[in-house]
């Protein structure tokens, strides 16, 4: 195995930029916009048979997961942090002699467990991030609680075990997790033991996977066997066409959170829990295994399948992000994916930079300053709408800087006090002296048409950088069915504008079929359509994400 990454310290890194801007409007959706006690926090006091939350579950351990992760890393500064203190202590102040806290006045339901493990994941990241005692303690009680209860299998519960042990040492939330989660077992192992959710979920399987990885990191495995399936997750993401242009990955007729291959794109496409844990196995594997795919596959979901499932003005969130219709917003601000769409938001600014063996790593571009003792690196930069980067170093000792070459640059360059390096994508690595060090960075970003493949075979669809580019059909005045007779005319190049790509296309069956058409960012709320026929097959490529090799390491 390689050497790990590790993780900056929790609010080492301030980010604006695209980034910023979305964690921006999150924060502001939870202080100023979101009725946490209405819709929240009041079901606990006032215990129901059947709670008035939709399938009995609220998804408020997972929106307090949030507000402890935005309160460390600094984000929403001291309002955040009451809030966030303010929430904890009501919520504890619910828990009952016997340990549970619960929004079930009898017979607990389906979801309960699984409400009580992301409760458990909030209260101990509370504890190991934030120093607050009461929630560790509260935690163990819950814990403890699910333990003589017996409590099967459910989403969340592996991690807040094994968060349970992490912080308090206690063997038998770490056993538990062996014996009867059979969290060491094969991942086969896991259809056996849920009633609902099993490998052909999607959530489920990444949540099983990340949890085998923590269980591998606390115990110290070095069998490799724990990896078994963070290895068969990558091919069916990378490799077996489980995921789509836009990097998410699910879909199904019906129920719309399994795999599918189809690349139809339509409906029930693309959760949003499911993009909000590609995005942390992303993380966790470039931690992990350092390969730069990874950084690669973390920026194509982050920028359009994630941001996406986000209004423009961050006061909706979508389920379903499906990448060749618009989607529907969705009405809750309970359940599952707004609230792990906040969770995850807030997680983005610890895959900027990691530690290496040697140095730093730069994993993601965006306008941000990492600040730790010794060393300040900031970059400059209008990314993703810009592949040119300013990065200004300050160290008080030499050391080895690596960069991420994305994948989808052929002719990136690196300008370092005169010399100009050209490297190829993976990681590349510049020694820094001590002092004061200037680079500058250009990732040149050609609009590239995407070859489709299964059900988008035969049609393409357009990307620049890590952007997916998109059709809105009001903006174009495009009318009726006109939208389904374009073609996009390839024999002439894109343009390139400060609204976004304006590209030649025909109107098949017209008299006057030719006019420019503006495509937008896949996350912009209004797009509807991303794939279109060609006139041609020249100029077409392959998806360089998902047609590549297994990357180089360092």
């Amino acid at each position: 195995m390689n050497q790990p990454f590790k993780l900056f310290p929790a609010g080492s890194v301030s980010i604006g930029g695209t980034i910023g801007h979305r964690i921006a409007l999150t924060a502001d959706k939870i202080l100023n916009h979101l009725d946490i006690e209405n819709l929240f926090a009041r079901h606990f006091r006032h215990r129901q048979t059947e709670p008035e939350v939709p399938n009995g579950f609220a998804g408020y351990g997972m929106l307090l997961d949030a507000m402890v992760k935005a309160s460390a890393a600094g984000i929403g500064g001291t309002a955040m942090k009451n809030r966030t203190e303010q929430a904890i202590a009501d919520l504890i102040r619910t828990q009952t002699p016997d340990g549970a806290i619960s929004l079930f006045a009898g017979t607990p339901g389906v979801w309960d467990n699984h409400e009580q493990g992301y409760i458990i994941q909030a209260f101990v990241n509370d504890y190991l991030r934030l120093n607050h005692s009461d929630s560790l303690e509260s935690a163990l009680r819950l814990g403890t609680y699910l333990i003589r209860k017996k409590t099967s299998m459910n989403l969340g519960l592996e991690e807040a075990f094994l968060l349970l042990y992490q912080s308090s040492g206690e063997q038998r939330f770490l056993d538990y997790c062996r014996k009867e989660f059979c969290l060491a077992e094969p991942l086969e192992k896991y259809d056996q033991l849920v009633p609902i959710n099993g490998l052909a979920h999607v959530y489920t399987f990444l949540a099983r996977v990340l949890a085998q990885l923590k269980l591998e990191e606390l115990t110290q495995d070095r069998s490799g066997t724990l990896r078994n399936g963070a290895h068969e997750l990558r091919s069916r993401l990378l490799e077996q066409g489980c995921s789509s242009i836009s990097g998410s990955c699910t879909g199904g007729k019906n129920w719309g959170e399994i795999w599918d291959r189809t690349q139809i794109g339509l409906g029930r496409w693309g959760e949003t829990c499911a993009s909000a844990y590609l995005l942390r196995f992303a993380a966790k594997m470039t931690v992990l295994e350092n390969d730069p795919v990874f950084g690669d596959l973390f920026e194509r979901v982050m920028y359009n399948a994630f941001f996406g499932a986000q209004s423009e003005d961050g006061l909706r969130q979508r389920y379903f992000i499906p990448f060749n219709e618009p989607g529907e917003w969705f009405r809750q601000e309970t359940y599952c994916c707004p609230n792990n769409l906040r969770r995850m938001m807030f997680e983005i600014p610890e895959a900027v930079y990691f530690r290496t063996g040697n140095g730093i790593a730069v994993n993601l571009y965006s306008d941000s300053v990492l600040n730790i003792p010794g060393t300040k690196i900031e970059q400059k930069t209008f990314y993703p709408e810009s592949g040119k980067i300013r990065l200004k170093i300050h160290s008080s000792n030499g050391f080895q800087l690596t960069l991420r070459i994305p994948g989808w640059c052929s002719h990136a360059e690196i300008a370092e006090d005169g010399k100009i390096h050209t490297p190829s994508p993976g990681w590349f690595t510049i020694p820094v002296n001590a002092g004061t060090t200037d680079l500058e960075v250009n990732f040149p970003m050609p609009i590239r048409l995407i070859r489709g493949t299964m059900a988008q075979t035969g049609r393409a669809a357009m990307m620049r950088g890590p952007v997916v580019y998109a059709l809105e059909q009001n903006r174009n005045g495009l009318t009726g069915h006109e939208v389904d007779l374009l073609a996009i005319d390839n024999t002439v190049g894109p343009a390139l504008d400060a609204e976004g790509i304006r590209v030649p296309c025909v109107i098949q069956n017209r008299t006057s079929p030719r006019r420019d058409v503006l495509f937008t960012r896949f996350s912009n709320e209004q797009r509807t359509r991303t794939y279109f026929p060609t006139l041609t097959q020249n100029g077409l490529e392959d998806d360089p994400l998902y047609s590549r090799q297994k990357s180089c390491k360092i």
